[in-house]
């Protein structure tokens, strides 16, 4: 009995040694957490402040409107039609004694009223209390100087006024007949109705949650209802407008081939920078109409090639300063530079300090 005791601790140890390996050698398991994604980072929103606004409006009107110190909030930041840029909305009125600049033939502006039902000339008058939506673009978004696509809208502005996202506006109306909004939404109270103002179809249009009926799809455009507001009844067909290349221009130009280049970039833009194109005149598209009984516009051979560039998201100033060259210049070789000066830039185009036409 006393050797007993002593073989049972041996193999007790050697039973607890041996299961402590196993322990040691079993196979981790088949999951393994996964590291931790570094978090992205959004960009920051800084938000606006007046005196930013403020030159936001000067910067597209110039001194034909101001901002209405009358209602609070006032402006309002969001990306209104869904490209991902900040834009920003601002209540303004009609500057004293400049109602005749915001009715000019072909403002820097698209003047719109959302609850229109349909398309009629619109003039801006003198007790207007309008919503200004100024577009953002490039890396500054509504603070950039190249941004400048304006909608002024007539008879919008209400009381209470806010942002509101997609997302939110569908789950506050679930199960209604609902438009298809790009972007945020403005919220407000608009004549007892709560309502919203929403960009779709290359416009701005009005939801009223009692009465919406869905308004059939348009074609896409962005600043070329300007134009075609300005000819449409003279032109029932806009001319067909060609595109060119920076590498295609660059080769003209490089070659001497005679070719007229047409800067129209605004003048915020123009003023911002130090060169030009070479060889390119600048004139502002509301006056260049106006610029075509004078030389050197004057004087150009009806088949001259001409090529007009801006620096717009979409080139919608230098193809509205095309439509104008074709339609009331009698011009049949009018084409814009694709991308226009960025693109110019990027394809390391030759360029000259800026002269003013």
């Amino acid at each position: 009995m006393k050797r007993i005791a002593p073989l049972f601790l041996t193999v007790c140890v050697f039973a607890a040694c041996s299961q402590t390996k196993q322990v040691a050698v079993e196979p981790a398991p088949a999951y393994q957490p996964a590291p931790q994604s570094t978090p992205v980072k959004l960009p920051t929103v800084v938000p606006p402040k007046l005196a930013e606004v403020q030159d936001a409006v000067k910067r597209v009107f110039k001194d034909a409107a101001v901002v209405d110190a009358n209602y609070n909030p006032n402006f309002l930041a969001g990306d209104f039609n869904g490209d991902s840029s900040q834009d920003i909305a601002v209540i303004v009125r009609p500057a004293p004694d400049k109602l005749d600049k915001m009715n000019e033939e072909f403002p820097a502006w698209l003047l719109r009223d959302p609850r229109a039902t349909r398309r009629v000339p619109l003039r801006v008058e003198k007790d207007d209390v309008l919503l200004a939506v100024i577009h953002g673009y490039g890396a500054n978004d509504w603070r950039d100087p190249e941004a400048t696509q304006t909608f002024l809208l007539k008879n919008v502005v209400g009381s209470d006024l806010r942002v509101q996202t997609g997302k939110d506006f569908f789950n506050a109306h679930s199960g209604k007949k609902l438009p298809r909004p790009q972007g945020d939404l403005i919220g407000e109270t608009l004549r007892g109705t709560q309502g919203y103002i929403y960009y779709a179809a290359a416009s701005y249009s009005w939801y009223d949650p009692n009465n919406f009926k869905e308004q059939p799809q348009q074609p896409r455009m962005v600043h070329q209802p300007r134009t075609v507001r300005a000819h449409a009844q003279a032109q029932p067909k806009a001319p067909v407008i060609e595109m060119i290349t920076a590498e295609e221009l660059k080769a003209k130009v490089a070659g001497n081939q005679p070719v007229t280049i047409i800067d129209v970039r605004s003048s915020a833009g123009f003023a911002a920078s130090s060169t030009t194109i070479k060889g390119s005149i600048h004139f502002k598209v509301r006056k260049l109409k106006s610029r075509l009984f004078f030389p050197p516009l004057k004087d150009l051979p009806k088949d001259r090639e001409i090529v007009t560039y801006c620096a717009c998201p979409k080139d919608e100033s230098s193809i509205a300063a095309a439509q104008v060259l074709q339609a009331n210049g009698g011009f049949k070789r009018v084409k814009v530079l694709q991308g226009g000066w960025h693109e110019w830039l990027k394809a390391g185009g030759p360029v000259e300090p800026k002269t003013k036409g």
